[in-house]
């Protein structure tokens, strides 16, 4: 009896030794937290984003030689395409001042109508090396059938081992990209 007590125990604190707490990231657009309010715009976006099916998932994802890592206690905090899609719509907001970005267009009288749809072809967190986000676009304004298309690459290395520093780099190159398109944006 005093045997399997002991064994009991042992299972149970061995069980919390390894037990690794959940931790969970959120993607910030930096440049956007003091963004005003906008009553008026001369210009309403619709963005659409797609993302690769192997890094939507709610499990950080490292790449490395051998593959890739998923990491099961490092978390995203909310769908990653979602998070990706809020962040650059900032980000254009925040560049543009006649510009407000939604995932639809809003009713709004004399407004231009644009819609760019961005479809992030890779997006590799990998140790020592830093983030690439790779990404075509498709923009066009207006119902006229003209539209501009891009493709780019982006990096931005990592500060430390930490995998907050992946996070930081991710809103570094989703600020990169947000550049692009609000310069494709017409005025």
């Amino acid at each position: 009896m005093k045997t399997a007590f002991l064994i009991a125990l042992a299972v149970s604190i061995c069980g919390c030794a390894f037990n690794r707490p959940d931790h969970f990231y959120v993607l910030d657009s930096a440049s956007a937290r003091t963004l005003e309010p906008r009553t008026t715009f001369a210009t309403q976006v619709a963005l659409r984003v797609a993302l690769p099916s192997l890094v939507d998932r709610n499990e950080m994802v490292l790449v490395d030689a051998d593959g890739v890592e998923i990491l099961e206690h490092e978390r995203w905090a909310a769908p990653l395409v979602d998070q990706v899609a809020g962040v650059l719509g900032r980000d254009i907001e925040s560049r543009r001042e006649n510009v407000i970005v939604g995932s639809r267009h809003i009713a709004q009288p004399d407004a231009r109508n644009a819609s760019i749809a961005v479809d992030v072809v890779q997006l590799k967190l990998q140790k020592g090396a830093g983030v690439l986000l790779e990404a075509r676009w498709r923009l066009q304004v207006g119902g006229d059938g003209k539209f501009y298309q891009g493709r780019e690459t982006f990096t931005a290395p990592v500060a430390d081992a930490n995998y907050g520093s992946f996070v930081r780099a991710i809103d570094v190159c989703l600020g990169l990209l947000a550049d692009r398109l609000a310069a494709d944006l017409p005025d």
